[in-house]
């Protein structure tokens, strides 16, 4: 009974830390992948300011002088 009773608590014992590891992991990727996302937004962002600068620099329209 008492060996029963230390390797029902050893299973749970490493099943607790395999969850743990599981979960640790899975937190890990889930912030990498979110501050990846995060840099490639803002330089996106960045870029398309970029190219509209350029792009209203381009075609603004010339003031004439009238006579």
């Amino acid at each position: 009974m008492l060996i029963e009773k230390r390797r029902k608590t050893g299973f749970m014992l490493s099943d607790a830390l395999i969850g743990l590891v599981l979960i640790s992991i899975g937190l890990t990727l889930y912030t990498q992948a979110h501050v990846a996302m995060t840099n490639q937004l803002e330089q996106r962002q960045v870029r398309v300011q970029q190219l509209r600068h350029q792009f209203e620099a381009q075609f603004k329209p010339v003031k004439q002088v009238s006579k």
